[in-house]
């Protein structure tokens, strides 16, 4: 510090010339922008679950707010220097497999391989389960059953062709094994390139398949000691005691473990979680079955076997289209269309296309926008999506981000003065500091909503005027720094 001075409603401080002059050269550099970060969370372990799709579809925008979270929290605790795994479990064994399987099948391309020329993989698998569902659903009389309520169809054995396939592949059938394993590889492959698009990866992904022998356990030994009931129309079931969730199902009347049995059967046998916090990201209408998991988790290991995983759930609500919530069978638009329809507007106007003339990765200008989105907003209040609010000033993190980068990149300011001089440039340099104290925040809340306000006030402000080019490199930097710490570009 330079000076103190007491005013009547507060005190002012000016910092000293050299630490803005030493901690600003260190930012114009811009080389080790994020090495002053890394004590946040120096020596911690994490595990970061998300994306957990379903083997069945190509991914949607409502899909794109779970990636976008996870995604930001897991590269603001590796920016804050923690170690962090990110985890997938892929849904591929439950009712709405063998209805992806059946549709695959109904089509006549499942005798054939699949060629890049093609449509993506994952668009078609999904195409073909929505149709089987859509027809499945319409000709079953007096059901009142929503086509896209997947776990409710988990339970009602039809004898159908997708119960048939499903049996099947249980029972081990090589030429239903052979379409099982075709049908996921399709939509896993599509899946991946959509996520390589959006610059979104992970270590490590489970599927439920895996951990079916678990499942089985856990039931007989459910019913041995009384814990799960089997009801009279022969589901078996924990009876939960919580309001509103009385009853946990777990097996239908066939045997054909349910999503809530699996998703039990996979955190009870997670492996290597020893030691890490770990976390999943799902969806608020996994509430009730996330309260029912931890009740039953708390009986089977009372003394926690060490701790219970995950350690926290971190929900986030539904995203809806003029306030109807977005499902795969109500025609909802896939990530791959959004991100598409992004591209085609900055290219289809002269200004924005000059905006990624100058932007430092112009091929990550609609994966930032995309992604970026959904960060500022409070993670478990709804919200209603409005694709036209991705490119509009001051309604779009995503956006804000790209045009500050390119107006810096455009516009090289004049070198002027000292730059501690210049109230512009202890401002920026300032910045600098704050960053860290929202990035701590993220590590102590698993909250990144305050990394993205920042970023959006910082690039507005570098966007009202032309600054100097000392006070454009100190931006810059702290830019960049914002995007990888929240996920929006992967580290140098």
């Amino acid at each position: 510090m330079d000076s103190v001075k007491r005013e009547r409603d507060g005190v002012e401080v000016r910092i000293a010339d050299s630490w803005i002059e030493s901690v600003g050269s260190g930012l114009e550099a811009g080389g080790s922008a994020d090495s002053s970060l890394s004590d946040l969370a120096a020596g911690r372990r994490y595990s970061v679950q998300f994306w957990d799709a379903n083997a069945t579809k190509a991914l949607h925008v409502g899909h794109l707010r779970n990636l976008s979270i996870g995604n930001a929290i897991a590269s603001a605790l590796t920016q804050a220097g923690g170690q962090v795994e990110r985890r997938s479990l892929i849904s591929d064994a439950g009712r709405s497999m063998g209805e992806a399987m059946a549709g695959v099948m109904a089509s006549g391309r499942h005798t054939n391989g699949w060629s890049d020329g093609d449509e993506k993989s994952d668009h078609f698998v999904g195409v073909c389960y929505a149709d089987y569902v859509a027809a499945s659903t319409a000709i079953v009389a007096g059901e009142q059953e929503l086509p896209e309520d997947s776990q409710t169809r988990e339970l009602t054995v039809r004898h159908d062709d997708a119960d048939d396939l499903l049996r099947r592949v249980l029972e081990g059938d090589r030429e239903t094994l052979e379409l099982w394993y075709k049908t996921r590889a399709w939509v896993i492959a599509g899946q991946r390139k959509t996520l390589a698009r959006l610059g979104v990866a992970f270590d490590r992904v489970f599927f439920e398949s895996d951990f079916l022998g678990d499942a089985t356990d856990l039931m007989a030994e459910g019913l041995r000691d009384g814990r799960f009931v089997r009801r009279d129309d022969g589901v078996v079931v924990y009876p939960t005691g919580v309001d509103g969730f009385e009853e946990f199902p777990l097996v239908r009347p066939d045997g054909v473990t349910t999503q809530h049995m699996r998703a039990l059967a996979y955190w009870m046998a997670a492996p290597d979680l020893e030691d890490m916090t770990s976390m999943q990201i799902c969806g608020t209408e996994w509430v009730g079955h996330v309260t029912a998991r931890r009740k039953l988790m708390d009986e089977l290991l009372p003394n926690g076997n060490g701790s219970l995983h995950p350690t926290l759930d971190i929900f986030n609500a539904m995203v809806a289209r003029q306030k109807r919530a977005i499902s795969s069978s109500d025609g909802a638009l896939l990530i791959d269309e959004l991100v598409d329809w992004v591209d085609d507007q900055i290219d289809a106007d002269p200004a924005t296309r000059e905006l990624r003339r100058h932007h430092p990765q112009p091929e990550r200008m609609a994966p930032q926008i995309a992604l970026g989105y959904f960060l500022p907003y409070p993670v478990a209040r709804p919200m209603d999506f409005d694709q036209q609010k991705l490119l509009r000033d001051k309604q779009s993190v995503g956006w804000d981000l790209v045009r500050a980068r390119a107006h810096i990149s455009q516009r090289g300011g004049a070198e002027g003065g000292r730059p501690a001089d210049d109230p512009e440039y202890r401002f920026a340099v300032v910045q600098s500091e704050l960053y860290r104290q929202h990035l701590r925040l993220a590590v102590e809340r698993y909250d990144v909503g305050p990394l993205a306000l920042y970023l959006k006030h910082l690039a507005r402000w570098s966007m009202e005027r032309d600054r100097g080019e000392h006070v454009d490199r100190v931006v810059q930097t702290l830019l960049d720094r914002s995007a990888r710490g929240l996920g929006l570009e992967a580290a140098r």
